[in-house]
């Protein structure tokens, strides 16, 4: 494990405006020799662990210029000697290759930066680097022209200010902000916000509200625009993809041409004819993210957590490499107990966990007990939710995994707008669970410290529950006085996340998959003729060793369709005349399955807070004894 990983800045040590210290992550492994080409881009990369193809975009257009030359000279060499070039990264993790006679860039008044080393590059090369970076400059400048001009003809037709006031509303309902434009960071973070107003200041876009758009400056200029383009073609979790690197004009085009080409490439319908304006052309990338419903290919975001990047990247399909029949290899016991026998046939897979689910339904309903599951069950549906999250837990090979959504979801069944929305006001984190299933975690971690991860775990998925919930309304139907994120709507797979917030570092979350339901290729969860995404999700997370791959989105969203069906009969119960009120009572924070080892099982022991060896209950483990 990386020394580094859970390294916290010390107190009275300079952090950074993320809240970590990122020179650990270059610092500590510095070449001071060797080829300066290489130990820039073991800096650039963090020390090799954010992807080359990423970590480019995080740079300064001089630096770019610096490095592309600095890869055709590959003689010449890092050193400890100050020389004309110096090499230094700061607290933010960013590289500067920069001449050596400048003044260090500084991001904030407590910013630090630390030279790694200097490279001694004659007039010739110098000459090199003015010339490359001029050439991305002026390259920067005809994008430029581009934003620009889609901007002015808001201002003719006099959107312009409203546009403005709409870009600060979705900044600030984004759980992460944070990109550089030139040499300056601007970000909304738990740690830093300096994009709109906060308690201390006022913010850099709240101030263009005062001022003329003829004033605009370019960078002015370029964030309103980007922002407002990357709205338009996939909501504001399009914003998170710029995170942590340089928002540039030119990069804002190619990223929005590389979406519409991969949408196409992958099979959809909808084109983005080239001479489209800058957000006629992101609509349309909207429009081809709303036609994924039913198709084949699957859109998921790849997730860098030093930084907060999210990149969107498109799978051709979506079927997971297990067997096709690995569903009622792991459930056919409890269809068989809940259900009845199958001897004749092996029903369909959504079949089949749509009866389980209708059975859960009608047992909880008529008030019969579940001796199934772990402490943390009340009930039949809650234990057919901790299977499928124990089963996502297994499949990813994780330490543990999670699922929260509301606890009543009879709250959300009425055909009275305000009646639905004043109910979704009165809500409260309490008002929400978190089903926690860990892998022998106790025996790895203690008693002590499982039960913290999963009491924190399962708060902080309650409270994240709570935000994402009025996103699903209409937006002038949620209050100002509402703090409100927008739901996730796709799969995402994170690297390195357990740095920068504290419930990730005290929760070990170093690598994760989080699925949310019904993601976009699913149509919506329909309660009361309201329709809803990121209702509910499956998410697992590794403390450490490898990081996930991508067979193991495939498979976690496999077990978020198998709660698919669970939610579609619980809505369309709850939807019925004569419905009971089924309400949740289990998952209470710091209750949760251990699932232990094979040898744990088989010897008797308990291996955590569960009720039984294993979630089997009595009757069940009666059931398979018969049937053996």
């Amino acid at each position: 494990m990386d020394p580094r990983a859970h390294a916290p800045t010390q107190q009275g040590q300079p952090g950074s405006l993320y809240g970590f210290d990122m020179r650990h992550y270059v610092v500590a492994d510095s070449p001071t020799h060797g080829c300066a080409h290489d130990a820039a881009v073991r800096a650039l990369t963090h020390g090799g662990i954010y992807p080359i193809e990423h970590a480019i975009n995080a740079i300064g257009l001089r630096d770019r210029a610096a490095l592309s030359v600095l890869e055709r000279h590959r003689e010449l060499q890092i050193q400890p000697t100050e020389a004309s070039l110096v090499l230094y990264v700061n607290t933010l993790g960013r590289l500067h290759l920069r001449p050596a006679s400048q003044e260090r860039i500084s991001y904030e008044a407590g910013d630090h930066c630390e030279d790694l080393g200097f490279i001694d590059a004659g007039a010739a090369v110098l000459e090199e680097i003015e010339a490359a970076h001029t050439l991305l400059q002026q390259r920067e400048a005809e994008a430029h022209g581009v934003i620009r001009a889609a901007l002015e003809e808001l201002q003719r037709s006099g959107e312009i200010a409203h546009v403005l006031d709409e870009v600060i509303d979705h900044v600030e309902h984004v759980e992460s902000v944070c990109f550089y434009l030139g040499d300056r960071f601007f970000a909304l973070m738990d740690r830093y916000t300096n994009l709109i107003d906060d308690k201390r200041s006022r913010g850099f876009l709240s101030l263009l509200r005062e001022k003329n758009f003829e004033q605009w400056t370019t960078e002015e200029s370029l964030a309103v625009a980007s922002l407002h383009a990357l709205f338009l073609s996939g909501r504001s979790v399009r914003f998170e993809e710029f995170n942590g690197t340089l928002l540039a004009a030119e990069r804002l085009l190619q990223r929005l041409d590389e979406l519409a080409q991969a949408y196409s490439a992958a099979g959809n319908e909808i084109q983005v004819p080239p001479d489209l304006g800058l957000f006629d052309r992101a609509r349309r990338i909207r429009e081809q993210t709303l036609h994924a419903v039913g198709k084949p290919w699957l859109r998921y975001r790849w997730i860098y957590g030093l930084n907060f990047q999210k990149v969107e990247r498109i799978l051709e399909h979506s079927e997971s490499d297990e067997p096709v029949d690995v569903w009622w290899t792991e459930f056919r016991n409890d269809y068989r107990l809940m259900v009845g026998p199958a001897d004749a046939f092996v029903p369909s897979e959504h079949a089949g966990m749509s009866q389980l689910a209708q059975a859960a339904i009608a047992r909880d309903a008529a008030g019969m007990r579940c001796n199934c599951g772990s402490v943390a069950v009340t009930g039949w549906v809650e234990y057919l939710m901790e299977r499928i999250v124990g089963s996502a837990v297994v499949a990813a090979s994780a330490d543990y995994g999670m699922s929260s959504s509301i606890r009543d979801i009879g709250r959300l069944v009425t055909y009275d707008d305000d009646a639905l929305i004043a109910s979704i006001h009165a809500m409260t984190p309490a008002d929400f669970f978190t089903c926690f299933v860990s892998r022998e975690l106790v025996e790895r971690v203690g008693t002590a410290e499982a039960g913290v991860i999963a009491s924190s775990v399962q708060k902080r998925m309650q409270f994240n529950r709570w935000h994402f919930i009025p996103g699903n309304l209409d937006r002038p139907l949620i209050l100002k006085s509402r703090h409100w994120y927008y739901p996730p709507l796709i799969p995402d797979i994170a690297i390195h996340s357990d740095m920068h917030r504290a419930a990730h570092n005290r929760a070990r979350v170093k690598y994760s998959i989080r699925s949310p339901g019904p993601d976009m290729s699913r149509p919506s969860l329909n309660i009361a003729s309201r329709y809803y995404r990121g209702f509910y999700d499956v998410r697992v997370v590794r403390m450490e060793g490898d990081e996930f791959e991508i067979g193991d989105i495939l498979r976690v969203r496999r077990r978020t369709l198998w709660l698919e069906a669970l939610y579609a009969a619980l809505s369309h119960y709850l939807m019925s005349p004569g419905a009971e009120r089924l309400v949740r009572t289990g998952f209470q924070a710091g209750t949760y399955w251990d699932i232990p080892a094979p040898q744990a099982v088989q010897s008797g022991a308990s291996g955590g807070q569960i009720r039984a060896t294993s979630p089997v209950s009595d009757a069940k483990t009666a059931l398979m004894a018969a049937q053996a």
